[in-house]
């Protein structure tokens, strides 16, 4: 596996050029084995990755703070000309924060963007432009609170080009007193005929004190576009739940097998180990 840890030392890696605010992947570059970026305790908090044209590369950017300051983090991705960017975005910031992450996607460029939340107080802003014809866009989250933690996630999609493709779907999970609002935005410019935009919010509550808000919008502006909806906030179904622990299990067991059949997809991308095991341990407390 290729590793970055921003601003210490890192090894020569082909294909990568990397300086303190700027990580470039070369055209015409594909990297077989998975490129990691860490950024741990503020190595930085700003930070630029460019995907240039051809290019083809799954990242994983991890960023791991365990200061008792605010942090505010400001992370661009641009992805150029028919690249094909699987990124994979994990926070863990033990204080509070702000994240503003900016996706720009190109012509013919494929983005799948993957995040998990597991922050204790975080507000993490998501914002990815679709700049070029043809630019495919997927996004799946996680947003996990318990106790007293509080996270916000606004994810707005933009279309400013015809014939572009974009697709979230946000999963929230809140569990003691945590606090979860999840914000989805589609944005279809006018002009942009032939494009689509979709998205899925999803809340899941395991107590009484817990909350979580959903908000989808789409905003259209163009009338030959494809583009809806859904969004849902409850408890576990009680036959789902039921059924398990009629077949031995505990209801907490019970509980986190339900929770973790959603968040599997997500948590499955993780092929650094040290990573995954740090992030289930973290869901699985708090659920």
């Amino acid at each position: 596996m290729n590793q970055i840890v921003v601003n210490q030392k890192t090894s020569n890696i082909d294909g990568v050029k990397i300086d303190a605010s700027t990580i470039t992947v070369l055209k015409n570059t594909v990297l077989d084995d998975t490129l990691t970026i860490k950024l741990i305790d503020r190595s930085t908090e700003n930070l630029t990755i460019n995907v240039e044209n051809n290019a083809i590369v799954k990242i994983i950017f991890e960023i791991q703070d365990a200061l008792k300051t605010e942090a505010n983090y400001n992370i661009v991705l641009n992805t150029f000309n028919n690249t094909n960017v699987k990124f994979l975005f994990i926070a863990d910031v033990a204080h509070e924060g702000v994240l503003n992450f900016k996706g720009n996607a190109y012509n013919d460029s494929n983005i799948e963007f993957i995040g998990s939340f597991i922050s204790n107080k975080l507000t993490a802003k998501v914002h990815l432009d679709l700049l070029g014809r043809g630019a495919n866009l997927k996004v799946r989250t996680i947003t996990v609170s318990a106790l007293n933690n509080n996270q916000v996630l606004d994810v707005h999609m933009i279309h400013h080009a015809p014939n572009t493709f974009a697709d979230m779907t946000n999963i929230g999970i809140a569990s003691g007193e945590g606090i979860v609002k999840l914000n989805g935005v589609g944005e279809i410019n006018q002009g942009m005929k032939g494009s689509s935009a979709f998205q899925t919010l999803r809340g899941i509550i395991t107590s009484d004190k817990a909350q979580i808000d959903v908000n989808p919008i789409l905003i259209i502006d163009e009338f030959d576009v494809t583009a809806g909806h859904a969004a849902t906030v409850g408890k576990i179904e009680e036959e789902v739940l039921y059924y398990l622990m009629s077949r031995g299990l505990p209801e907490v067991e019970a509980q986190k097998l339900i929770i973790y059949g959603f968040l599997r997809p997500v948590l499955d991308e993780i092929d650094d180990a040290l990573i995954k095991e740090h992030v289930e341990k973290i869901i699985d407390e708090r659920i």
